[in-house]
């Protein structure tokens, strides 16, 4: 479980760094790392992508996981309990900043979508699970460190405190890929990953301020593409 301890002490050192160098980083100096974030997050997704099996079972799955997603109005309904638990730091601001209370609890709900229910995070630990490879964690890592420096920059150290729950899920999420990953196939594992890079590609586009692409509200997809590319494999491709 190399992948999600690494991650969250690279959280946990963004954010020290980022509240010790909090004068370094100007707004316009954080927009602009940010936008190279967005550049590197759409080298992954096209790479992940280009790895799928079969393209019909994961369009399918894209299309169906977000109409999922969608009609459960999962992306609200995280940032509301973004916010709230972002609410528990009303107290807890640190000196390097002044900034209100409100955009202090906006970035925490920002940051824990981005540490806690990304499409890296999710396909970082499950990959890690079935099949020992932590790269992609290990990658997030590097992105989350980074990341977790400029939100410390601008908001305190409260956003290391996100180390905590990104542990929890990646490390459920790693638990249940080790039971389920002796049934799982190649082809299966090729589509999701090509799934899961199609997202990273909307992850990009929406980091960059392109498209607000409904990014948590296409993870459900990731959900449905192994039972959808066993289906067609061994049903519908000839």
């Amino acid at each position: 479980m190399l992948g999600p301890v690494a991650n969250s002490a690279a959280i946990i050192i963004g954010a020290l760094a980022g509240t010790l160098s909090s004068q370094i980083f100007t707004v316009d100096m954080r927009k602009k790392l940010t936008s190279v974030l967005g550049c590197v997050t759409l080298y992954i997704g096209v790479s992940m992508a280009s790895k799928g099996n079969a393209l019909p079972p994961v369009i399918l799955s894209l299309l169906l996981g977000t109409l999922f997603g969608e009609l459960m109005h999962l992306e609200s309904l995280l940032m509301r309990l973004s916010i709230k638990a972002a609410s528990l730091f009303r107290n807890r601001k640190t000196n390097a900043t002044s900034l209100p209370q409100k955009a202090i609890e906006d970035q925490m709900a920002v940051a824990t979508i981005l540490f806690c229910a990304s499409g890296l995070g999710v396909l970082g630990p499950i990959r890690e699970g079935m099949t020992g490879d932590a790269s992609l964690l290990l990658v997030k890592s590097v992105l989350d460190g980074i990341t977790a420096m400029l939100f410390a920059a601008g908001i305190g150290g409260v956003v290391g405190f996100l180390a905590v729950p990104q542990f929890l899920v990646q490390a459920t999420l790693f638990f249940i890929a080790t039971i389920i990953a002796p049934m799982i196939t190649p082809e299966m594992f090729a589509d999701f990953f090509g799934c899961g890079g199609l997202i990273m590609l909307g992850a990009a586009l929406r980091q960059l301020g392109l498209v607000q692409v409904p990014l948590i509200n296409m993870l459900p997809s990731l959900l449905i593409v192994m039972p959808a590319s066993f289906l067609w494999t061994n049903f519908m491709a000839v």
